[in-house]
């Protein structure tokens, strides 16, 4: 009797945190450590036509038709904060590094100079009151007008744009990121329409699980034309009700290119399989 008493009264304790639900607020935390490993790999199919001689030059090197291509990296790295100030901002400091970077086209290896990318990069900025990130340097060096000054912007509009329900969620609630951006391509744009739905299913062991829509379009300039990329998938989240972080994402997104490069049009699908793994200290 006194077990059945017990079980009852921890399915009602569960029953009453899931219906009290979670605030879902990704944001960094003072005095913490984040390790981080990300994989991703992508593997695109391309039709050419439009240019047989370009076509048939490809062919001579033994670039046939469908044009297979075969991208894999992987990365670690770690974001060290720092302690609040009195007005609660504080600094962080994010190091990265490719342990792995190859590419194959129809199979045959493509050599990449990776000696560039074994030091890795190091961005360093600060958490604001509102837990967004902010890059203030990439590399030590204060931002200037360059591609660093670039990244560096585009990050801070990410963190601009990122909005989380202002109420707890409970299973079985969604809530949708839009992300709208810009992104500084030579002397033109490329515009990105992000948009991520994400559906709180369960929560177990101080984690929340979500399952997670993802959708895609991209306009990319290129001599003159542009290329349009559309992409879905599915993926899942994993957040840590207790670091307010994400500790685990996988994902799936399947992406169709269709444009012109000149004279040459290029039409692609490409599957792209991603995941990382947080660890937080």
């Amino acid at each position: 009797m006194k077990k059945i008493i017990f079980l009852s009264l921890l399915f009602l304790g569960f029953k009453a945190e899931a219906q009290k639900g979670i605030i879902f607020k990704v944001k960094y935390l003072p005095n913490h450590t984040y390790t981080g490993a990300i994989n991703m790999e992508i593997n695109c199919n391309a039709t050419l036509s439009g240019n047989d001689t370009v076509i048939s030059k490809l062919a001579s090197q033994g670039i046939t038709q469908p044009v297979t291509a075969n991208i894999k990296f992987k990365m670690n790295g770690n974001t060290q904060t720092s302690a609040a100030g009195p007005d609660g901002t504080f600094p962080l400091t994010m190091k990265y590094k490719f342990d792995d970077l190859s590419a194959a086209i129809n199979g045959n290896p493509i050599p990449i100079p990776t000696e560039k990318l074994g030091a890795g990069v190091s961005i360093y900025g600060h958490v604001g009151k509102d837990g967004k990130l902010k890059a203030d340097s990439i590399g030590g060096k204060k931002m200037a007008d360059t591609s660093e000054e670039k990244v560096s912007k585009m990050m801070n509009a990410i963190q601009k744009n990122i909005k989380f329900p202002d109420h707890p969620m409970k299973i079985g609630e969604t809530f949708t990121q839009d992300m709208p951006l810009a992104i500084p391509v030579g002397g033109s744009n490329m515009d990105l329409d992000s948009k991520v739905v994400y559906k709180l299913v369960s929560m177990a062991d101080g984690n929340a699980i979500f399952d997670v829509q993802q959708s895609m379009n991209m306009t990319i300039p290129i001599s003159g034309s542009s290329m349009m990329v559309n992409g879905t998938g599915t993926g899942k989240l994993v957040y840590s009700i207790k670091n307010n972080f994400a500790t685990d994402y996988s994902s799936n997104l399947v992406i169709k290119i269709s444009g012109k490069v000149k004279t040459l049009q290029v039409d692609a699908t490409a599957k792209v399989d991603m995941d990382y793994k947080y660890d937080i200290q």
